[in-house]
């Protein structure tokens, strides 16, 4: 697999809208916008986005446009963001992607889509989810990372520096530029001992001229007549003799001052040596620091890579553990499924005994089925029956009331018979009780006395047949009440369901609820976080700033002091250069306090208010003293100011073009006062 597959594949996590399955859909350019949008949007904003064309087709200018669009932020997102310069020859072609969906090309631009994926604000999830893909995904994704990486190395230093190598940097480039500054200085203190050289070596060679004019007797001089020969004891043989010791001794001064030239040039040609040798060994430090450097930041990756490495172990121990577990109940798994598969045979082989039976099941089930359509035809016979014995039961209440009336009818016959045989005489006669027996036993009363036996014999057979029914209802009521207690424990198995199903759906929503809070909070953390980073930079750019202007008015202060100390030192000379009057004057002033401490001493009986005349009268013409004696130091400063002046103007115009006898014949400039002074 190419590593612009694996790219494309890489993409694929990121959940883009737009179709990014191959090469020609990703070379419209409108997936790689999104993917840049998601990745970075402070950079790549929705505006931004709005600006690549989405209804591109086959019009392979538009894509080209997208795509440069698309090249021209990443290259602006490397200067800008990750401060890195990359090099032209790393930016893809846009007219291969849009013409010929060259995938080598879009392999580059998915490179540093890559790139700024790993580097921006949420490299960490980018990671992870690289991490999380497959191996040969992950060693091509590291591949290209790598490419990317050997990029930036060439390209620009990185930005996760150590402090310590980089304050050694620092003081390595200070070094420098103060033996550049240096090696500046000599340069141009060689330059002007090679003109003041080439100055001399004129004057040298024009009194070279001027000797051999003077050695060649027959020469002409400079009025044009003739001076003819030169001999012993005249005066003119004097004079160039007088020349030529003068001009010797010049020579010799010249050689003096040639040579002493000579060894000043070759110790700061030894010194500027020295200096370029120490430039080439800091320049070779610097090498080495930036190679130190490279180093550091190969170990800082690899530190990270070895953290991520940690946690993956920790991840894979984690797993380990979980692999171990799976495999203990992998083993009691396979050991019940083996008891299982023992089971099963035995069951098979039941089965095919219990083979036969099958038919008879199903006569059984067919005959169960048809004892369950009787027994619903005979509950709701039932059901007839209990309506029936409803209405039998209102009857039978009614025929007992009749019962119990006519229990009491016969009662009160019974009474009214015996009464009627105990008032009956003995007397009477047979004939006599036949007859009463008749009358007594009337029509009427054998007629409802039958009617009655037969009710009576109706209700006996009646409450026999109503006992068979009193059971079946009880059967019945029984079973009623077990389908309502198995309808209670139903309804309260649903109930307690219920309950725990709402309990859970609480205890998710509140989980749920919990989890946006952590995850906001650390957005907020994370976003803190930041900005303390941001602030930190700002304040260490602070403090750089304030330790450089710190250092800089150091050394102002320290150049003041110098200048200070200067002015003090020429304030002195200036005073030890005037009158030997105005020395005791200034020595009298700083001895005042002494004196007064003097008389104090000497003058203990006298009054305290001598004293404090003499001290007033002593102060007054001091003070007069020191102002006569600043403004006379202040005007011979002037007038050796102006000296000065007129003596630098007439050796401008004394140039080195005039000849000796000119500069002869010039004023000599006026020596200072101070030397005066000194002879005194």
């Amino acid at each position: 697999m190419e590593i612009y597959e694996s790219l494309i594949r890489w993409l694929r996590v990121l959940q883009l809208s737009a179709p990014h399955e191959n090469v020609e859909q990703l070379s419209d350019g409108v997936a790689l916008a999104q993917a840049l949008n998601q990745i970075a949007p402070e950079m790549f904003s929705e505006s931004w986005l709005g600006k690549i064309k989405s209804d591109v087709g086959h019009n392979w200018r538009l894509k080209v446009s997208n795509l440069k669009k698309i090249i021209e932020g990443v290259y602006i997102y490397y200067q800008d963001i990750l401060s890195l310069n990359l090099s032209e020859e790393l930016r893809p072609d846009a007219m291969k992607i849009a013409e010929k969906c060259d995938g080598f090309e879009l392999g580059r631009l998915l490179q540093l889509i890559l790139g700024c994926a790993v580097n921006c604000l949420e490299k960490q999830k980018y990671i992870t989810q690289i991490m999380e893909l497959e191996e040969s995904l992950q060693r091509n994704i590291m591949a290209a990372l790598q490419d990317i990486e050997y990029v930036w190395q060439g390209s620009s230093p990185s930005r996760n520096s150590i402090n310590a190598p980089s304050l050694d940097v620092k003081t390595l480039q200070e070094d420098r530029d103060s033996l550049a500054q240096k090696c500046h200085e000599t340069n141009k203190k060689m330059l002007i001992l090679i003109e003041e050289k080439s100055v001399l070596q004129q004057e040298i060679s024009k009194l070279q001229t001027i000797i051999e004019r003077y050695e060649h007797p027959n020469l002409i001089g400079d009025d044009g007549t003739s001076l003819g020969p030169i001999q012993l004891g005249s005066s003119r043989y004097n004079d160039l003799r007088k020349v030529v010791d003068s001009l010797k001794d010049d020579l010799l001064q010249a050689e003096t001052a040639r040579d002493d030239l000579k060894m000043k040039s070759t110790i700061q040609e030894k010194e500027i040596s020295d200096l370029q040798a120490k430039i080439d060994e800091l320049h070779t430090a610097t090498a080495e620091i930036a190679q130190l450097k490279d180093e550091i930041d190969i170990l800082k990756e690899a530190n990270d890579k070895l953290k991520i490495c940690e946690t993956q172990l920790q991840t894979y121990k984690k797993k380990l553990e979980d692999y171990n577990d799976l495999k203990k109940q992998i083993k009691m798994l396979e050991e019940r499924s083996a008891e299982y598969m023992k089971q099963n045979l035995d069951y098979e082989e039941e089965a095919k005994k219990y083979a036969g039976l099958k038919g008879q099941v199903e006569l059984y089930k067919k005959e169960i089925q048809d004892l369950h359509a009787k027994l619903d035809f005979e509950m709701g016979k039932t059901m007839k029956t209990e309506f029936e014995h409803n209405q039998l039961q209102a009857k039978l209440s009614a025929v007992q009331r009749e019962k119990e009336n006519l229990l009491s009818e016969r009662d009160a016959l019974r009474e009214a018979c015996d009464e009627l045989k105990c008032g009956q005489a003995a007397e009477d006669s047979e004939s006599g009780r036949n007859t009463m027996s008749k009358e007594l036993h009337s029509n009427d009363v054998r007629e409802r006395i039958e009617r009655l036996e037969r009710e009576n014999k109706a209700l006996r057979e009646g409450q026999g047949g109503q006992t068979a029914l009193s059971q079946l209802l009880d059967d019945a009521n029984q079973r009623n009440d077990k389908l309502r207690d198995q309808l209670k424990s139903a309804n309260q198995r649903i109930m307690l369901l219920s309950q725990n199903h709402s309990e859970e759906i609480s205890s998710k929503s509140n989980m749920d609820i919990q989890l946006k809070q952590d995850l906001e909070l650390n957005e907020q953390r994370s976003s803190q976080i930041d900005e303390a980073q941001s602030q930190m930079a700002q304040l260490q750019a602070k403090v750089a700033n304030l330790e450089s202007a710190l250092v800089a008015k150091e050394q102002e202060l320290m150049a003041a002091d110098t200048r200070y100390k200067k002015c003090v030192e020429k304030a002195k000379e200036v005073i030890k250069t005037l009158d030997p009057r105005a020395v005791n004057e200034a020595l009298l002033l700083e001895k005042p306090p002494q004196q007064d401490g003097s008389e104090g001493s000497s003058a203990t009986g006298g009054d305290a208010s001598t004293l404090t005349a003499a001290s007033s009268s002593a102060r007054a013409p001091m003070g007069v003293q020191e102002e006569q004696l600043i403004a006379t130091a202040f005007y011979r400063l002037g007038m050796t100011c102006q000296r000065e002046a007129v003596d630098s103007r007439l050796a401008l115009l004394s140039g080195p073009g005039q000849s000796f006898l000119s500069r002869q014949r010039q004023p000599a400039p006026r020596k200072p006062m101070n030397m005066s002074f000194a002879k005194k």
